[in-house]
């Protein structure tokens, strides 16, 4: 990943839903600054499209998913990356474990929103890129000794409701992880 960006990638399980979603999003609300998102799943499903559920839940988003292909998280090196960001433990150990990605900034992403204080102050320089990693670096601080980390689950197999609450569910996660890293406003 580069150095002149701020990089995040989001990861679920086939890159078909959540993280798709949640990359969009991100993209949309980081536009004109230096701030790359992208996403991949654990599982390899080579490069397939969204599921409908996301094609027919993207236009009322507000972003656009018929371009969007899987990816499989073990073909990044997320080394540099400057946040990892799961919906459950199981990606971010993928993450951690299989590619490299740096503990202290891999989290879930309802762990990572759930860390943040009220009202990150900006960085003095007005840099995006140093606001982000210095709320990254107080969140692993923040994290909780005894472990316990906060997941969204994967609505595949569930209800149109379900496949509904989840994708608002990234959605304010999303934007409240745009406010407080880039600040960009709600």
């Amino acid at each position: 990943m580069a150095r002149d960006a701020f990089d995040v990638v989001f990861i679920c399980t086939g890159n078909r839903f959540r993280s798709a979603i949640a990359q969009a999003l991100l993209t949309q609300l980081t536009e004109g600054l230096p701030v790359r998102a992208t996403s991949a799943g654990t599982l390899d499903l080579g490069p397939a499209r969204v599921l409908p559920e996301a094609l027919d839940l993207a236009p009322a988003l507000g972003i656009d998913l018929t371009a969007h292909r899987a990816r499989w998280i073990r073909d990044l090196d997320l080394a540099d990356t400057g946040l990892v960001l799961g919906f459950e433990l199981v990606h971010v150990a993928t993450a951690v474990v299989d590619c490299g990605a740096p503990r202290d900034r891999s989290f879930t992403l309802p762990e990572l929103v759930s860390l943040f204080p009220e009202g990150l102050p900006a960085a003095a320089d007005g840099d995006p890129v140093a606001r982000a990693r210095a709320a990254v670096r107080a969140a692993h601080e923040a994290r909780d000794s005894d472990g316990r980390r906060l997941e969204l689950g994967d609505p595949l197999g569930g209800t149109l409701e379900l496949f509904r609450q989840t994708a608002a569910e990234v959605r304010v996660l999303t934007e409240r992880l745009a406010a407080v890293l880039f600040g960009v406003p709600p």
